[in-house]
């Protein structure tokens, strides 16, 4: 079956040339593959119809063959120099040699003229759809015969049948190559979907037309829509009417261009129908042609960062406020401690106790993230600066640590309160007094209550300044709870309730 007077096919058919026969060859990979039963039959017919003691389904590649299936050899593969089948690979079909020592290609070859001493072979070609030859089923004997044409016909039949199998081998790996495949996508497109679904962010996807094909848990949650409840389907459904204006004319043509587009967008909440700040960024989806099919939207909440800006811009507020009040409460200060004092040096110490009072209060609100404070202290840092040790003041509750902007919060509205009452209220009449009384839950929940008595008859003012507004409304979102001020004849009541994260010392 192999030659040794060459290493490499020197002649080279006008069909194919040997990269792209072996490139057919290697397509179907089976070279060097276990035996199978398919092939293993077919070499089996060969020998029994022909009569030879060798059959074999052979692969030529370019330095050697690998026998599929073989009848009386005992080896799988070979190398080329000695192939018999490389000669047939130059045939139209056929290449039948009944005496091998007479055959110019063949009466050198070792296998002829020493062992095994092989001395007739037929060969019939297995030809790719297009022609390419790669291999042959052939039966070889160890005597001079000549091989009948039903026997030819037969052999060219097993390899076409040798060739089916392959293409059907060739089929099925396929297959189970493009399923596996299929499968993987499958699991990464479930993966996929779930992290998005589960992502925190709004995350959507619209057709080019506009239409909202899909939306994440988040986006759902954000808007106000339940998990099971139909989408609606425009995307100016979701924006409110006086931003859709903005979104046709800045948002849609820059997506449409093939840029991505960031802009900060109002949506709308369809339960409730509040307004949803949020920053939107929108993006074009494209095909591997490059066609537009459709918009992805990447949308992140912003109320949490509006309302938090909104208190900085606050506490901005109430710092320039406050600037102003600690020049009065210092004037106040020296004013009382000068009134009350018998001598000068007394005076020089209470009203260094008191302004001492009055810095740590301020400490207090000042302190940063990660800082917590004992609510006595920061009870104790509001109202120091107005007591002037005439016992004014009773307070009373468990003790507890709060974080850093509950302190400050705290502490800002007890030194408004305080501040009002030495001005207009309590504080400000001889036998006024104000009790502080606070309780703390097993959960957390807390309250604390101001109550001024004894001081002049209190009327609800027309219109409440800042101190009120910073009492009733920035203070009580630090300990997420709710706050009231309330104007009673005899005297002002304010009550904050909430939760504290971090009861007992």
């Amino acid at each position: 079956m192999l030659e040794n007077e060459c290493t490499d096919f020197e002649l080279k058919p006008s069909g194919w040339d040997e990269e792209a026969r072996s490139a057919a060859l290697h397509s179907f990979n089976v070279l060097d593959t276990p035996r199978e039963r398919d092939f293993d039959d077919i070499a089996k017919i060969a020998s029994h119809i022909c009569g030879s003691p060798i059959a074999v389904v052979n692969l030529v590649d370019t330095k050697r063959q690998f026998f599929k299936a073989e009848v009386g050899l005992g080896t799988r593969s070979t190398p080329l120099e000695t192939a018999f089948c490389r000669h047939a690979l130059l045939e139209q079909d056929t290449l039948v040699i009944p005496d091998a020592t007479i055959d110019h290609r063949l009466n050198s070859n070792p296998l002829v003229t020493g062992e095994p001493h092989i001395r007739s072979y037929a060969g019939a070609l297995l030809k790719t759809a297009d022609g390419q030859p790669i291999g042959t089923v052939c039966v070889l004997d160890y005597r001079v015969r000549e091989f009948s044409d039903d026997q030819i016909e037969m052999l060219k039949f097993l390899a076409r049948q040798a060739m089916t199998q392959l293409e059907l081998r060739r089929t099925v790996a396929a297959q189970q190559k493009l399923l596996l495949r299929a499968r993987a996508a499958e699991r990464h497109r479930a993966n996929f979907e779930r992290v998005v679904r589960q992502a925190s962010d709004f995350i959507g996807i619209a057709d080019p037309q506009g239409k909202v094909l899909f939306l994440n848990d988040a986006a759902r949650h954000l808007v106000g829509l339940q998990e099971d409840e139909p989408l609606p389907p425009d995307v100016m459904d979701y924006i409110i009417e006086a931003d859709h204006q903005l979104f046709k004319e800045q948002v849609v043509p820059a997506v449409k261009s093939g840029q991505s587009y960031e802009q900060e967008i109002r949506l709308r909440h369809f339960e409730t129908g509040e307004v949803v700040p949020a920053l939107y960024t929108m993006f074009p989806m494209r095909d591997d042609e490059g066609e537009l099919i459709g918009y992805g939207v990447v949308t992140k909440d912003l109320t949490e960062l509006k309302a938090e800006d909104a208190r900085r811009d606050g506490m901005m507020a109430e710092a320039a406020h406050r600037i102003k009040n600690t020049l009065s409460i210092v004037q106040a200060i020296v004013s009382q401690s000068l009134k009350r004092a018998t001598t000068l040096e007394d005076a020089k110490v209470v009203i260094s106790e008191r302004v001492s009072a009055l810095a740590k209060a301020q400490d207090v609100l000042t302190a940063g993230d990660g800082v917590v404070a004992d609510i006595f202290d920061v009870v104790a840092s509001a109202l120091a600066p107005h007591d002037a040790g005439t016992n004014r003041f009773s307070v009373s509750g468990p003790a507890s640590r709060l974080e850093a902007r509950q302190a400050l919060g705290l502490s800002l509205a007890l030194h408004e309160l305080a501040t009002n009452a030495a001005k207009y209220g309590a504080l400000s009449a001889d036998d006024g007094k104000v009790e502080v009384n606070w309780t703390i839950g097993g959960d957390g929940a807390f309250q604390i209550v101001w109550t001024e008595i004894g001081g002049p008859h209190v009327e609800t003012p027309v219109k409440t300044g800042f101190g009120s507004q910073l009492i009733t409304k920035m203070v009580a979102p630090y300990f997420a709870g709710n706050a009231a001020l309330e104007y009673h004849p005899d005297g002002v009541r304010f009550t904050l309730r909430g939760t504290v994260g971090m009861p007992g010392v």
